[in-house]
Parts: C-alpha cells; sequence; structure tokens
C-alpha cells in the first residue's frame, strides 16, 4: 500500500496559534518544515480544496502562507490542478525555510494523486481544524 504523500502534525501551541510540522514526500525528495500557523489559515486551504474538487478542470487553487521575497520564517505554496482528466490530480509545491546557509532549502517539485485523496483530505482537514485530531496524514 502506498504511503501518505503529506503529513502535518501539531507540535506547539498557543490561545491564536499554533506550530505544525509539516512532511511532503515528492518521487526524489522528503521536505520537512516547522511553520506557525492558525485555523482560518488551515480554512482557506481545507475550503479552497473542496472546492477544486468540486469544480474540477475548471479552475486551479493555489494556497500559499508565507513570503517568497522579504523577511520571513518560510515561503510555501500548493498548487491544485488537474492533470489528466480521469481525475488525476497535480500538486505543484514550492518551499523555502528561510534559513540561512548551510541550513538554508528550497525545493519545487510536483505530487500527483487522485480526486478522491483530496477529498479525504479535507475531511482530515476540518478534524484538526477542530482538534479532534493533531496529526494528518493524506494525499497517497
Amino acid at each position: 500500500m502506498p504511503s501518505p504523500r503529506l503529513k502535518l502534525k501539531k507540535i506547539w501551541t498557543d490561545v491564536v496559534f499554533f506550530e505544525v510540522n509539516l512532511g511532503l514526500i515528492g518521487n526524489d525528495c522528503t521536505i520537512n518544515l516547522d511553520i506557525y500557523l492558525d485555523n482560518a489559515y488551515l480554512d482557506e486551504l481545507r475550503e479552497g480544496i473542496i472546492n477544486f474538487a468540486n469544480q474540477l478542470g475548471k479552475h486551479e487553487f493555489t494556497w500559499i502562507t508565507g513570503h517568497e521575497t522579504g523577511d520571513a520564517t518560510h515561503f510555501l505554496s500548493l498548487r491544485f490542478f488537474l492533470a489528466e482528466r480521469r481525475g488525476i490530480v497535480g500538486i505543484e509545491v514550492k518551499v523555502d525555510n528561510k534559513m540561512e546557509p548551510p541550513y538554508n532549502m528550497r525545493s519545487n517539485f510536483y505530487l500527483l494523486t487522485e480526486i478522491n485523496q483530496i477529498d479525504d483530505f479535507a475531511r482530515q482537514l476540518e478534524r484538526f481544524i477542530k482538534e479532534e485530531t493533531l496529526e494528518i496524514e493524506g494525499i497517497i
């Protein structure tokens, strides 16, 4: 059975925001990134991928956290698009941990999955936002 290619684990919480460890597994690389988020950011991601799945092929959806230029703690972009008409979804991942060398990491790669995996991930995100779980895995 294929392993999940996206993992999200809450590692620290505050009243307003929290820190998560995001793991992404591409064909030739593995990304581990600790970032600060809040439920509004995650709900924006959840709603965006639900709308994308419901209108498959009619538009793309891009979710961005952090900033690509300037003084930021990180940059992460996930662009969801229809890769094949049979329901295969591509996810373009752009990530920069904004650290100084030798710890700096920038990557740009793609994941392929099926539309049902996008639906499942949206359901898991909802559970994560409601704090029914502190860790999710998806996008097989």
